[in-house]
């Protein structure tokens, strides 16, 4: 946590995003706000969902020195980047990038939302590195409405799952002092 408590400019946010931490390496069987808070002590999960919806830090720096602190604990010459998409089935219509769409997690189309995912993997361990969430041109890139009640910030544009990849896997690649291999792809 010493890494990243500079990114949290006050207080109450660097505690949250400690517990929040605590929380996801915890054997929490569900790691939704609601369990989060439990783990923390809370008794409603206002501090966590304030963490992550209001205040102020860059959620991309910290991934960069969550990455880099991974690759200094983990990396080897034949550290592997991994990449692969999930969906999580959802309700509603309002959570950033849901809507009807295959996920390979239920086997079928779906509310849900999907991101894509990069992992760096070594003969030392595994971790997931960086995310990016997927979301649909016609249904939510054009539909300033919409991106504006979700939080989905103005510069953010339609990529397709591919190209999702290849940024994380070039932004990897700047960002770890070890050089990791891209290992192939295989269809499903």
């Amino acid at each position: 946590m010493a890494r990243i408590a500079g990114r949290f400019g006050r207080v109450e946010p660097r505690a949250s995003a400690r517990a929040y931490l605590l929380g996801l390496l915890s054997k929490a069987e569900r790691k939704n706000c609601w369990q989060l808070a439990e783990q923390a002590g809370h008794i409603r999960p206002g501090p966590m969902q304030r963490l992550l919806r209001y205040a102020c830090w860059d959620a991309d720096a910290v991934r960069d020195d969550i990455r880099i602190y991974a690759v200094e604990h983990l990396g080897t010459e034949a550290g592997v980047l991994i990449v692969d998409e999930t969906g999580f089935v959802k309700k509603g219509r309002a959570s950033a990038g849901i809507q009807r769409q295959y996920t390979g997690t239920a086997g079928r189309i779906e509310n849900s939302q999907v991101g894509v995912f990069l992992a760096y993997a070594t003969s030392r361990g595994r971790t997931l590195i960086d995310r990016r969430l997927y979301l649909r041109e016609h249904s939510w890139c054009t539909d300033p409405e919409r991106r504006q009640a979700a939080g989905i910030p103005d510069e953010i544009e339609f990529a397709t799952k591919p190209r999702l990849a290849w940024e994380m896997i070039s932004a990897a690649r700047l960002t770890t002092p070890v050089e990791p291999a891209v290992a192939p792809h295989t269809e499903r």
